[in-house]
């Protein structure tokens, strides 16, 4: 390899873009996305359906011994 070849890339920017283009990588939010929302998601749910369980256990509790 000669001077002026290793020099020709450097002075050349249309071949340096391209070399930047094929060594590109997507930032990583975009290959590993977050779980957050997910877990959020699923935190509330269970929240919700521990009250409706709640509420009626508690509203059958009170039926059967409110008759007493």
């Amino acid at each position: 390899m000669s001077v002026g070849e290793r020099v020709a890339p450097r002075s050349n920017p249309g071949v340096e873009e391209k070399q930047e283009d094929d060594t590109y990588l997507p930032p990583r939010r975009a290959v590993h996305p977050s779980e957050q929302g997910k877990w959020t998601n699923l935190f509330y749910m269970s929240l919700l359906w521990l009250f409706i369980a709640l509420v009626v256990s508690l509203t059958v509790w009170g039926i059967k011994y409110s008759s007493l």
